[in-house]
């Protein structure tokens, strides 16, 4: 994230670059009977040939209909039923294809993929061209919880069930007791060290708990506030086994932070003359939550604005779950020696900006902001979180020693993020598997690097990358980045590869060399 990146011309957008060099950018899906799926690309209209290829496992029974923009007007917004532009036909490459050129007819196309059979079909389609770009599938993802509230002999339980690719148990969390009384905003102590429930409808300064099994909670209806200034954290929580459930946080960012490079560490030295430039960064920033402590669980907080939503330092088996954490001008999720923690359903949105960094380098986007970021973590699960409109989405930084192992990355959602979905750097055995980097279709804003790993090996398995820059070339440009060996290994390569549960309480932390040898390249 920072390096400065070039778009290149005619980089391949979709499943696979349409080359023998190429690997699946998009797995092989499946399509119910009658059902049909809808691909859309960006074409410049210059006449320029487009290039769409579609393996299928029912060839007889698949269609594949290319719709320009007026067609598709014709058919979505008018109900007609216009002749496609394009019909596909077999090649010798593919059981079915279409190429061909439109001058003078810029816009947003459409690909249909339809199963004409009475059974299921799968399929993987290919998406390309000089003058396409943004090509991804249409399709309605919103947010949704990942956990739900049980009762069990009198007792409430957090469950969370994960994926079986995940390596990780189902969770069962005892809840605390919710106060049956409210504290009013001008009873708060200045230390917390028992549980409480907010006021309705009323405003909260800066609260710290220090403690341990002290749970906080927001009113029901939510309409209660805690707020922070610039450089200050709403919620401080210093000690174990505590909660904090349904709280609203109204952060504001300092003024120094707007619009500027956000560093990731305690300090960042710029070369600026005739002397450096020191930049304080990390927890300095402030925000919403900052959480120093382990077995805690954060679940169902908003918070907005300031520069970090939630961030965690040193813990071990924290829960972060089902949290809305939008227009921040740092980063959403924030970690710092994070070991064993679960990382699931949390909203990510608008944590972007451009800025001037202080030896004059100008950015439009990025500045190192992130929807989740960690640093030195190890093991932790991070599996449908949602993130939208971002710098990165998804960020591992294993710059400055601090490597992050063995963590998996699990069915999270990037959309229209203007650096990397993920960016996972000189860190081993991290997992990514059905994820999905795309189009942020509110907007028409497309992620520009499926990924980043320069000096990381990393295991792919069953993602979905429909970014400007092609999957093949995010790897090539990241392995080109460094002297330190860059691998992917491809698991989709050998098939349905079963995932061993993680060694839990049993990783060796600290910057392992990688033995120099043959590089793995990445394969269909």
């Amino acid at each position: 994230m920072r390096r400065i990146s070039i778009a290149i011309a005619g980089a391949i957008i979709g499943a696979a670059a349409l080359s023998a060099s190429a690997f699946a950018q998009v797995p092989w899906t499946e399509l119910a009977p009658g059902a049909r799926d809808d691909y859309r690309f960006d074409y410049r209209g210059d006449g320029s040939a487009i290039k769409i290829g579609l393996n299928t496992s029912d060839p007889a029974d698949t269609l594949l209909a290319i719709y320009d923009p007026a067609k598709y007007d014709a058919l979505k917004n008018r109900g007609e039923n216009p002749t496609p532009a394009g019909i596909g036909t077999p090649s010798r490459e593919f059981n079915l294809a279409w190429s061909g050129g439109f001058r003078g007819a810029p816009g947003t196309y459409h690909v249909f993929v339809e199963n004409r059979s009475s059974r299921p079909i799968f399929y993987k389609i290919e998406i390309g061209g000089e003058g396409v770009t943004a090509a991804a599938q249409v399709l309605e993802v919103k947010p949704k919880a990942s956990s739900t509230l049980i009762t069990e002999s009198g007792r409430t339980y957090l469950a969370v069930n994960f994926p079986p690719n995940s390596g990780a148990a189902s969770l069962r969390i005892l809840v605390p007791p919710k106060p049956a009384v409210c504290t009013h905003a001008n009873q708060i102590p200045a230390v917390l060290g028992q549980s409480i429930k907010l006021c309705p409808g009323e405003t909260y300064p800066p609260l710290r708990i220090v403690g341990s099994n002290i749970a906080l909670y927001g009113d029901d209806a939510r309409s209660s506030v805690i707020t922070s200034n610039g450089r200050q954290f709403a919620l401080t929580i210093e000690g174990s086994n505590n909660w904090v459930e349904g709280v609203t946080i109204q952060a504001r960012t300092d003024p120094r932070d707007t619009g500027a490079w956000m560093c990731l560490y305690d300090e960042c030295i710029f070369p600026t003359r005739p002397t450096t430039t020191t930049l304080h960064g990390g927890l300095s920033y402030g925000g919403g939550i900052l959480l120093k402590g382990s077995n805690s669980t954060i679940r169902g907080v908003t918070v907005r604005g300031g520069a970090i939503g939630i961030a965690t330092v040193n813990g071990r088996a924290n829960n972060i779950i089902d949290n809305q954490l939008t227009d921040l001008a740092a980063w959403g999720s924030y970690n710092v020696g994070s070991i064993e923690g679960y990382f699931v359903g949390n909203v990510l949105s608008r944590i972007n900006h451009g800025c001037t960094t202080p030896d004059g380098k100008t950015f439009k986007t990025g500045c190192e902001t992130s929807g989740w970021v960690c640093l030195g973590c190890q093991a932790n699960i991070i599996v449908n979180n949602f993130c939208e409109l971002s710098g990165n989405c998804f960020y591992i930084s294993g710059d400055r020693g601090l490597t992050s192992n063995y963590n998996r990355f699990i069915g999270n959602y990037c959309a229209g993020a203007s650096e990397n979905c993920f960016e996972i750097t000189f860190s081993l055995g991290n997992l990514l598997a059905d994820n999905v980097g795309t189009i942020e279709f509110k907007t028409n804003t497309p992620c520009k690097y499926p990924y980043w790993i320069g000096g990381s090996v990393v295991s792919f398995q069953n993602n979905k990358w429909q970014c400007t820059i092609s999957a093949n070339e995010a790897f090539e440009q990241s392995r080109n980045s460094t002297v330190v060996a860059t691998n992917i290994l491809n698991l989709d390569a050998f098939g349905p590869v079963p995932i061993a549960p993680l060694p839990r309480g049993a990783i060796a932390f600290g910057l392992t060399r990688v033995p120099r040898g043959e590089r793995l390249e990445p394969t269909e």
